[in-house]
């Protein structure tokens, strides 16, 4: 009974951690006239989230290593904090601010324990486990962006702040009533072994592959608009990333799994890229409304798996004593890639035909990368060997 309380409540935390991001985004300008402060301080709110991801993502790793339990019930009561205690005073910008600030800080020691969690909870099932996981992670956002404006027409910010403070709640209570059933990792294994995390080629490639992929996504949801203007379609760029969103987390929901079993994790990203590829060079020299809704689906449904697929990888082909720091680490690379791209990006926004042709090299830079990846039979064969 505890084992499934664990689950919900992880995944119900992981849900609230994502929605409390962006649960002012929907409605910025509503929220700034509403607490008298200017729409960029609104907007720096959500901010908080990547930057504080890029500072803790490694620390918080290693932390989760040295001791599982502790942190990762700390990065639940920080979620909860700032769920539930937003609702303590929703006039005042400087304590939702802080209220921010306890779930930016909480949120890298619970993406990473995706892998570690997963392992020790039921190792023959972490796959399946990442992708609801990951799961959770996505439409936390997505009920945050979807529900936000109803939300706030509703009931103000008391309605806004509602949802995630119930859920992070609900969460925290099945945590603490259940986090006595996962096993610990010795801390002796853990600085043993910490050093080789920085070793590992593989890791490396991964965070490389997981920054391109990240950045092309982030890149469409932030910047189509613009870019699309060009074109005279900025009115569909909207909903043409939701469907891409919607396409992606029915992808997340059955290939991780299908792909584990098979063993098939190298092969999956060197067939989805080069087929990405095609489909944005395509885009390059002829955008319609068709092309992008079906490219942009596909892409989705191709490009999302893929990082539950990395965090399965980091569970399967490195040490438990590591799995923390180790995805700790990937979130690194791949964040600190994904941001200079992002800033990158804006260079070429001017047309359709440029931006795509920037989202094109990244793939093919991808492509480049995914071919350095070891085979998954050479690591388990590595592996038998050790």
């Amino acid at each position: 009974m505890r084992k499934p309380a664990l689950i919900a409540g992880f995944i119900l935390t992981v849900f609230a951690s994502q929605a409390i991001w962006v649960t002012f985004s929907p409605v910025v300008t509503h929220v700034a006239e509403e607490l008298g402060t200017s729409v960029e301080f609104v907007g720096y709110l959500a901010v908080t989230y990547p930057l504080f991801f890029l500072l803790l993502t490694m620390p918080s790793g290693i932390l989760l290593d040295r001791n599982f339990k502790l942190w990762l019930i700390f990065g639940a009561a920080l979620t909860f904090l700032a769920g539930a205690g937003r609702l303590l005073n929703l006039s005042s910008y400087y304590w939702l601010l802080i209220c921010q600030l306890f779930g930016a800080v909480g949120q890298p020691f619970l993406l990473n324990a995706f892998v570690p969690l997963a392992t020790r909870i039921d190792e023959s099932r972490r796959a399946l486990l990442v992708s609801v996981f990951s799961l959770s992670m996505y439409l936390g956002t997505i009920f945050a962006l979807i529900a936000g404006v109803e939300l706030y027409r509703a009931g103000g910010l008391a309605f806004l702040s509602l949802p995630a403070a119930l859920i992070s709640t609900a969460g925290i209570a099945l945590m603490l009533f259940s986090i006595s059933t996962v096993p610990e990792i010795s801390g002796v294994e853990v600085r043993a072994s910490l050093a080789s995390v920085l070793r590992r080629r593989d890791l490396w490639v991964i965070g490389i592959l997981l920054g391109l992929g990240v950045a092309a996504f982030d890149n469409l949801a932030t910047w189509l608009q613009p870019a699309l203007r060009s074109v005279g379609l900025e009115g569909i760029a909207g909903d043409a990333v939701a469907v891409s969103i919607i396409a992606g987390l029915i992808g997340v929901a059955f290939i991780p799994d299908r792909i584990s079993r098979m063993q098939a994790r190298t092969r999956y990203m060197r067939t989805i890229i080069p087929v990405i590829a095609v489909l944005f060079i395509i885009l390059t020299f002829s955008v319609s409304s068709i092309l992008l809704f079906a490219f942009l689906a596909i892409a989705g449904f191709l490009m999302l798996p893929a990082y539950p697929i990395i965090m399965d990888w980091i569970g399967r082909f490195h040490e438990k004593a590591v799995h923390g720091s180790a995805a700790g680490f990937v979130g690194l690379v791949s964040r600190a890639i994904s941001v200079a791209l992002m800033f990158l990006a804006t260079s070429f926004i001017y047309s359709a035909r440029a931006y795509f042709a920037f989202l094109t090299a990244v793939i093919l830079l991808a492509m480049l990368f995914a071919l350095m990846l070891p085979k998954d039979e050479e690591l388990e064969k590595r592996d038998l060997e050790v």
